[in-house]
């Protein structure tokens, strides 16, 4: 009798095993669908393609909005130098602008003219701004507190400032970067727009000036002034002639014989 209840149990047993499976078999799982990428913000964006333009090194040139074409050297060995064309002497003498080992310095007409030592800057004086963004405003834009809106267009980012109370540390303006990090143009109130003309070349091992040192003094963009004229003190001085006075008249009578 034992036995056979013990086999009713076992038969009891496996039978709510096999509705138990049943059961479970009978369930669909239904898979969720993964959440769609967030697309990254504008300033993440432009983070991530400076990040790439500031590991490149190249030479480029840049048609300016003022006149001319601006050429850029951005050396493997951190060296650069930008050719600014018509910017001294009233628009009438080319300047070059470089950072080499040796500091800040300022060519034109064959001769360098030391502006500042290496950790210096360029004297507002002589700053044409147009070697601005490669050299020192692209570093910051890294820093995801600038004081700035940013909103973004295809390659391009335009930078507003979003506050009147802290002074921005570039001025506003719009940036176009591709996703390789070269940098497509730049305009800014400080120099106008700069846009890239042709695809950049192979940059050069470091910067070499184009002119020897010299202890002239740097050139400014303004005109020179012209010297005004001082007569010559030995020269004579020309009298103009006054009119003969009209002959008087004898008011006495002439005699007769």
């Amino acid at each position: 009798m034992a036995f056979t209840l013990r086999k009713a149990v076992a038969a009891l047993t496996l039978l709510a095993t096999a509705w138990g499976a049943a059961g479970c078999g009978t369930a669909t799982v239904v898979d969720e669908p993964d959440e769609p990428p967030r697309r990254a913000s504008a300033q993440a964006t432009l983070i991530g393609r400076v990040t790439k333009a500031l590991d490149t090194s190249f030479t480029a040139e840049y048609t300016w909005s003022e006149g001319g074409t601006v050429t850029v050297w951005a050396a493997e060995d951190g060296t650069w130098r930008v050719d600014v064309p018509d910017w001294a002497l009233g628009g009438t003498v080319d300047v070059t602008v470089a950072w080499t080992t040796g500091g800040f310095f300022q060519c034109a007409a064959n001769r360098c003219v030391k502006l500042a030592g290496i950790t210096g800057e360029i004297p507002g004086t002589y700053d044409p701004h147009v070697q601005r963004p490669f050299v020192e405003w692209l570093p910051r834009l890294l820093d995801r507190h600038l004081p700035f809106a940013i909103a973004q267009d295809g390659d391009c980012f335009t930078l507003t400032a979003n506050t009147v109370v802290v002074e921005t540390p570039f001025p506003a303006g719009t940036w176009c970067l591709d996703e390789a990090g070269t940098i497509l143009s730049v305009t800014s109130d400080a120099f106008g727009t700069l846009e890239l003309a042709a695809p950049p070349e192979p940059a050069v091992a470091t910067v070499e000036l184009p002119g020897e040192p010299s202890e002239a003094k740097p050139l400014g963009p303004k005109a020179p002034e012209e010297p005004t004229p001082t007569p010559d003190p030995s020269a004579t001085p020309t009298e103009t002639p006054s009119e003969s006075p009209e002959a008087e008249t004898d008011p006495s009578p002439t005699s007769g014989t």
